[in-house]
């Protein structure tokens, strides 16, 4: 996998910015991949694995979290 270090420092500088972040591009560009490549970087940089919550609403182990009620009680139960 090749790291794209232009993107993931991009990532980083907006990392503790509460404002949403939003990543785009046509399919297969390589943005889950991003994503998992910014997530091995924060846990390098010493934040807890549990503290990363992933989600992928194409897989069936996810697909409960497309009633917006359970993805609710999912984020609220995680920043309590």
């Amino acid at each position: 996998m090749i790291e794209r270090k232009t993107y993931l420092d991009q990532l980083s500088a907006w990392k503790d910015e509460k404002v949403i972040k939003v990543i785009t591009g046509i399919r297969r560009c390589g943005k889950s991949t991003l994503l998992k490549q910014m997530q091995e970087r924060m846990i390098k940089e010493g934040i807890i694995e549990d503290q990363i919550i992933s989600i992928n609403f194409d897989g069936l182990e996810d697909e409960a979290l497309l009633d917006y009620k359970t993805l609710y009680a999912l984020f609220k139960s995680s920043f309590v």
